[in-house]
């Protein structure tokens, strides 16, 4: 890796079609097809919106031979390394945070994130040691930090349920700041809400976040069709 341009790393955690199983909660109910091609609009959506934040931003791809695949053109990529998802986390978190000053961690699920977003959680951790986005599932979408944590932090947390985002502001060592709830999109019930939250974008889209809003309105038409 090269040497930083920014005090900001912003590490977007992503698994390459082919060689990770892709949205499998979705795929169950429109197709795994259909499943991939919201995952790489959505993909496209948040490197877009990378591109207007002032941080040096990178692909963490969960498998080492996915490095090179085209899908992650236009940002640097680093390898997750191997273990469960607070494994993955901890090793992006700290590897990070020894090269930069402060480290956002967001998933490929929220592609309704926007660069203000994103700015207001650099501009937070001037004061605060943590800043955390909520998910409307529980979850959370974001995840910033300017201070160590332990693998056990990471691993302790219990993922995809109702209170993880809860827990992990529980075994902060300080009070986080927080950013408003967005939806993630993990099965087809969030099409609605993702749509509705896209559009609330208004002039502040960006092309890419377009392009799924025209997804969305051509699967939800789809949907009410059939």
């Amino acid at each position: 890796m090269n040497f930083p341009q920014s005090r900001t790393a912003i590490a977007i955690f992503v698994k390459t079609p082919g060689l990770s199983p892709i949205k499998t909660r979705l795929a169950r109910s429109i197709g795994q097809l259909a499943a991939e091609s919201a995952y790489g609009l959505c993909i496209g959506a948040i490197k877009e919106t990378l591109i207007n934040v002032s941080a040096d931003s990178y692909f963490a791809v969960a498998e080492q031979e996915g490095l090179s695949d085209p899908l992650w053109q236009g940002l640097e990529c680093i390898h997750t390394g191997p273990g469960c998802l607070g494994q993955r986390q901890h090793h992006i978190y700290q590897q990070l945070l020894e090269r930069y000053q402060q480290v956002i961690l967001i998933g490929s699920d929220s592609p309704q994130l926007t660069a203000q977003g994103l700015q207001q959680a650099i501009e937070a951790l001037k004061t605060e040691q943590f800043v955390v986005g909520p998910a409307v599932d529980g979850g959370y979408y974001l995840f910033a930090g300017r201070r160590q944590l332990s693998q056990e932090f990471w691993t302790n947390l219990s993922y995809s349920c109702p209170e993880t985002c809860t827990n992990l502001l529980v075994a902060l060592p300080v009070k986080a700041a927080l950013l408003k709830p967005l939806t993630d999109l993990d099965t087809v019930n969030d099409l609605p809400l993702l749509q509705y939250q896209l559009r609330e974008l208004g002039t502040a889209i960006n092309p890419q976040q377009q392009a799924l809003i025209s997804w969305l309105e051509d699967r939800l038409t789809g949907a009410k069709v059939h």
